[in-house]
């Protein structure tokens, strides 16, 4: 794709619903929207931060997406040299610069990727997955295999999610294992993959947090944690980021979720009615991914079933401070069969991504 190109494909007008935006900016890839008038002069821009600003504050997606942008950004004249951009991405703190003609046209979009990295950097967190439960909603399947074996393709959806994992630079996994923990060691047993994988073992049901007792020795710095049947477009990067800024000691990430009512929904006022057919609402749901300090670990008590939930209620008691990061790219929960038949059809469809 050539700079023309990109700079059509993150293009929006200023009164496209926010809703209708944040799809556009999720299918571009670039985490930036701009928004032009009708001559394709600039006027302003909305970053995925601007976003989850936005969601955070509770702002309606059918409002235009001009009520969430940025109208003064950061921007260089066309020619500008790449000392020019750096500086200006350095000194400002952002991670895009639009470069503009005289008439306030932009006719290029630089990104901090391709002005700093040459390669992926390595991030020292380690990431914890939570495999070992039964999988009873989708009983059938789980009676053979542990649910974390779930085949996506021709991988198991816990590689998956390794996988998507190293691919941004996190390379130490711990996995907490119970029902049929057999299989998934056996299926890393002496692999060649590019990471490594430690196992602790549940002697019972610990909850989706209650393995973590198991791991006090082994986490004394920042981590993250995710249960086994997510698959999530996540920037870690900017996470793990977001939750050092927020001074966090656990970060909640929360993905945007669409849900239509399908009847028509009776709407009274002041002895007034009318019907809104099949309506659509969209809030933030816990997607089972988390960012923790090893603070956390002294609310969990040894041997004691503790599901995430409650850990977060006790963190509250003692005042620890939660945070949430909105996420409004793709989110996919294969922990039931409907979304597993979805997830299997799109990725059928685009592949697996990075």
């Amino acid at each position: 794709m050539d700079r023309s190109d990109i700079v059509k494909n993150v293009q929006v007008p200023p009164e496209l619903p926010v809703v209708q935006a944040l799809e556009k900016m999720d299918r571009a890839a670039r985490q930036i929207l701009l928004v032009t008038d009708g001559e394709e002069h600039l006027i302003g821009t909305v970053t995925d931060g601007d976003v989850r600003r936005a969601l955070l504050e509770g702002v309606n997606l059918r409002e235009p997406v001009k009520r969430i942008m940025n109208p003064r950004p950061k921007v260089l004249p066309a020619g500008s040299t790449p000392e020019a951009v750096r500086q200006l991405m350095v000194e400002c703190g952002i991670r895009h610069v639009p470069m503009v003609d005289n008439l306030g046209r932009v006719v290029e979009l630089l990104m901090w990727q391709e002005m700093f990295l040459s390669k992926t950097e390595a991030h020292p967190e380690k990431v914890v997955i939570m495999a070992g439960g039964k999988g009873t909603r989708l009983d059938p399947f789980t009676r053979i295999l542990p649910k974390p074996m779930i085949p996506l393709r021709d991988k198991p959806i816990i590689e998956v999610i390794m996988d998507k994992f190293y691919r941004q630079g996190l390379s130490q996994f711990i996995l907490c294992l119970g029902y049929k923990a057999e299989i998934i060691r056996l299926y890393f047993n002496g692999d060649s993959r590019p990471y490594n994988i430690d196992f602790v073992q549940e002697d019972a049901p610990l909850g989706t947090a209650g393995a973590l007792s198991l791991l006090a020795g082994s986490l004394n710095k920042t981590f993250l944690l995710t249960n086994c049947d997510i698959i999530a477009e996540i920037d870690y990067a900017r996470l793990l980021q977001y939750h050092r800024e927020q001074q966090n000691i656990i970060t909640i990430v929360g993905a945007l979720k669409e849900f239509v009512v399908p009847y028509g929904v009776l709407r009274t006022d002041d002895n007034r009615f009318r019907i809104e057919e099949k309506p659509n609402f969209h809030f933030l749901v816990n997607t089972g991914v988390y960012v923790l300090e090893p603070d956390v670990l002294s609310l969990v008590a040894d041997g004691k079933k503790l599901d995430m939930p409650d850990l977060i209620h006790a963190a509250q008691e003692q005042n620890f401070k939660i945070g949430v990061y909105p996420h409004h790219g793709r989110w996919f929960d294969i922990g039931q069969w409907d979304e597993y038949q979805q997830t299997l059809k799109f990725f059928e469809t685009i592949g697996f991504g990075g």
